[in-house]
């Protein structure tokens, strides 16, 4: 059997971009898209009379798409080229420097007309902030009720620009939500030089709503975090809104948050993770965390499905503390990729005794977990040795193995799988 196969630190992320629809611009919901070798139909435009439009867009697409366009340019109606909009399934307005009063027209505008099929949004990478914005979305969200995928990241949106939403008397169906890159702090009370970045100071103690801004997304499973700029109340309150025993959210992406020099947040996030509703996947790369964090994760009493840790400067202490968590954790995926703990990490990670308890002179080596992600992990022969070993134990499940870009391994190496 082949047990070298490889696995992805965000399933359901994976899922998500599997369900978005093929556009013609092949834009995604990341700032990486390329489009300068799949033109659009807003890029081709620049150079065609609108009457030509109906010969530029196929009948059978289902995609009004605006990229890297002026504010003044977005016309729902020279877009769809003939097209009826019950026909539209996706919207895409990226890079168009579209402020919030030249959003509010386009949704206008779109709510003239059936939006029936309608199932993605993307107006990421605009300049959308401010209560206009939060009604305009609410005013599209309750329109097209069949919205699934809604992203809004790189923009420049407070939390509390959604609460129009949260004030809604209908639930949408949005299940997958980006909220990238934006300082979700509000305006009024993001840092100054007079208070830190995430002192208690800057932030609002009126944040109920929040759990009414969830409960208005019941079939909400992916929220993506990464980049935000968001003090620790609030942050916390968001997460346990999210994490609720009514909720269905699976999957929360926190990269880039700088959790390695906020612990007091972190252990207030994972201790609220000691009775998750159902599976839950945290991603917490990039966060410099190091050892100091994952002891405070192992000490949090979480359970989670699948955990993330790419790229937190983790050593083999910290494998160690994460070794002692794992009985209890319920993981059964861990990614540890980038993180340079070397041979001794994976020894503390996989050794154990009968005791459980992980020991200088094991008597077997031990995994429960079904995933495990060790590229970059300055790993040798040896790691290997010890991953083949947990293998052939009877209770080690392990069904899916990242082990790539690891130098040190003799190039035959992999072969002990």
């Amino acid at each position: 059997m082949d047990f070298l196969r490889t696995i992805e630190p965000a399933p359901v992320g994976a899922e998500l971009n599997l369900a978005l629809p093929k556009s013609r611009s092949n834009a995604s919901l990341s700032s990486s898209a390329s489009t300068e070798n799949s033109p659009t139909l807003c890029e081709q435009g620049r150079d065609i009379d609108s009457a030509d439009n109906d010969a530029l867009v196929p009948s059978h697409s289902r995609e009004i798409c605006f990229q890297d366009l002026t504010p003044s340019e977005l016309n729902v109606s020279e877009s769809l080229g003939g097209r009826s909009l019950a026909t539209i399934e996706c919207l895409r307005v990226n890079r168009c420097r579209m402020d919030s009063k030249a959003f509010a027209r386009l949704v206008d505008d779109l709510c003239s007309g059936d939006l029936s099929c309608l199932h993605t949004v993307d107006v990421s990478q605009n300049q959308l902030c401010g209560v206009e914005a939060g009604e305009a979305l609410t005013r599209l969200l309750g329109h097209a009720k069949a919205v699934r995928f809604l992203s809004l990241g790189w923009n420049k949106l407070s939390l509390a620009d959604l609460r129009p939403i949260a004030m809604a008397t209908w639930s949408s169906n949005v299940a997958c939500l980006d909220l990238r890159a934006n300082p979700l702090t509000a305006p009024n009370k993001r840092p100054s030089k007079k208070h830190p970045k995430h002192s208690p100071a800057n932030e609002t103690d009126d944040d109920g709503w929040i759990g009414s801004l969830v409960d208005r997304m019941p079939e909400l499973t992916y929220v993506q975090l990464a980049q935000v700029e968001i003090g620790d109340k609030l942050l916390i309150s968001l997460l346990h809104s999210l994490t609720r025993l009514d909720s269905n959210v699976q999957y929360i992406g926190l990269e880039w948050l700088g959790l390695g020099n906020r612990l007091s947040a972190l252990r207030a996030i994972m201790g609220n993770l000691a009775a998750p509703p159902h599976a839950l996947h945290i991603n917490l790369s990039a966060n410099y965390l190091g050892d100091c964090g994952v002891e405070a994760i192992a000490a949090s009493g979480a359970k989670l499905s699948s955990l993330t840790l790419a790229c937190n400067f983790i050593t083999e202490r910290g494998t160690g503390m994460l070794a002692k968590w794992l009985p209890s954790s319920g993981l059964g995926s861990l990614d540890l990729s980038d993180n340079y703990f070397g041979d001794q990490g994976v020894v503390s990670l996989l050794t154990t005794h009968s005791s459980g308890v992980p020991t200088k002179t094991p008597s077997s080596y031990y995994t429960q977990l079904t995933a495990l992600g060790l590229t970059s992990c300055c790993l040798s022969d040896t790691s290997l040795r010890l991953i083949t070993d947990a293998l052939a134990c009877q209770w080690a499940p392990l069904e899916s193995l990242r082990i790539l870009r690891n130098s040190r391994m003799s190039p035959g190496s992999k072969l002990l799988l």
